[in-house]
Parts: structure tokens; sequence; C-alpha cells
């Protein structure tokens, strides 16, 4: 489904939840059975709000910045797949011809065989690992590192592959850092105990404090979606599509 509209969803379910409560709570407590509770619960409420809105936002924007930093790795990722098919024309025909393959087998690799995996939230194999591993077979039988010349060449084509090592073993750990147990404990009964101490409030008006309510549980039922997606890169509803690869792949068969 789209998380647009899965989002907004979820807001007016939980909205309409939220105003059930409160107009249950209205008919068998009425507001100036509260009253006396308002002063109380106001203060509690300003200290739990802050303390939530703190630890909320940060998780948010950690969140952000993590999925930020995913997009930027798989890109170092197939730049890097790019300068190994690069190097590849420094060697033999033979050994140019096998990393070029490999460059492109590799692409298509990530593209077929992990995103799904990845999107699916399932353990990547070392599969592409072991094309990593040819690549490097191929440059060290290609280069006999005899001379400066050919010693430059290695070590330009090894430094490509080394990046490329490195952007996948980032991208890979990105698939896997998600929250904690308990910090999604934190978020959920943090929301909780908010919606808790609103109902203790005893507002004159009975509209005036289902909406005050229903605008409270929306927003944070709001942000606590935006968490949810964006707590793994590669998975759930804006995920990280294949682009950096498939631009990867053009670009290498357009170089021939």
């Amino acid at each position: 489904m789209n998380p647009l509209l899965l989002g907004l969803l979820i807001v007016v379910g939980a909205s309409i939840l939220a105003g059930g409560v409160v107009m249950l709570q209205q008919r068998f407590s009425p507001p100036q059975d509260r009253e006396g509770y308002n002063e109380v619960a106001g203060s509690v409420f300003e200290i739990i709000s802050v303390l939530y809105a703190i630890v909320l936002a940060f998780v948010l924007i950690a969140v952000w910045e993590q999925r930020s930093e995913a997009r930027e790795v798989t890109y170092d990722e197939s730049n890097a797949l790019v300068d190994v098919y690069w190097a590849s024309k420094d060697l033999p025909k033979e050994q140019s011809g096998n990393l070029q393959n490999l460059c492109l087998d590799y692409a298509n690799w990530v593209v077929d065989d992990e995103w799904p995996k990845m999107a699916d939230r399932e353990d990547v194999d070392d599969g592409g690992w072991k094309i990593i591993d040819a690549m490097y077979s191929e440059i060290d039988a290609g280069i006999p590192k005899k001379d400066e010349t050919s010693i430059g060449l290695s070590q330009g084509a090894e430094e490509a592959l080394a990046s490329l090592s490195q952007a996948r073993n980032e991208r890979l750990n990105a698939n896997d850092e998600g929250l904690t147990g308990v910090m999604w404990l934190v978020l959920v009964a943090g929301a909780l105990l908010i919606f808790g101490i609103l109902l203790l409030f005893g507002v004159p008006g009975r509209l005036a404090h289902v909406v005050v309510v229903v605008i409270a549980a929306a927003m944070v039922v709001l942000l606590l979606f935006s968490v949810f997606e964006l707590e793994y890169p590669f998975s759930r509803g804006i995920a990280l599509g294949t682009e950096p690869f498939d631009l990867a792949l053009e670009r290498m068969k357009a170089v021939g």
C-alpha cells in the first residue's frame, strides 16, 4: 500500500479511536468530576510531554540521518563498481573481459538477489563477496607487478575494489540497524502515558476536550508512523530503490 495512504488511514483510525475513548469517558465521568485534577495533571503533562518530545525528535532525526547515509553509501558502492570496470581496461584482454563481466554480474546480483532480500528483512548470503573475491583474482592474474607502472595499475584497481567492499559492508550494516525493542517500548509507552494524562483533564466543553485529545493523538501517531517507515532504509513503504546500480549498469554498458 502507498505509504501516504497507509499513514493517513492509521492517523485517522487513531484519531477516531482517541475521540471515541474520550466520549465514552465523558459519559461515565463528567468533566466537573475531574476539574480538581487539572493543576496536578497539567504539571505532570508538561514534564512528560517535554521529555517525550525530546526523545521522539531525537529518534526521528536519527532514523532520517541513517536513511540519508544509507542512500549515500549505495551511490558510493555503485560508483566504486564503475571505477573497477574502468580499471579493467588496463588488464590484458582475457582478464579485462572477465573483470568486466564480473562487474556486470555484481550489479545484477545486487539488484535481482540482494535488494529483494533486504526489502523483506532477510539475510543476504555471501554471493556478492564471492564475486568481489573473483575480481581480486582477475586483477592479480592480469597485472604481474613487475615494474612501477604495473604496480601503480594494480594499486589503483585494488583501491577501487577496497572502496567497493567498504561501501558494500556499510550498506549491509545499514540494512540491519533498526531501533531496539527497548526504544520502541519507550516510544509507545510514552505515547500512552500522554494520552492517559490528557484524559485526566476536566475540560468544561466536551467538544473542546475531544478536539484536544484527537489532535494530540493524531500528531503523536503520525510521528511514530514516520519513525516506523524510516527505521530500515531498504524496506517498508519508503525504502531506497536500486537506482544507483541501475545507473551503474547503464554506464558500464555504455563504456563497453
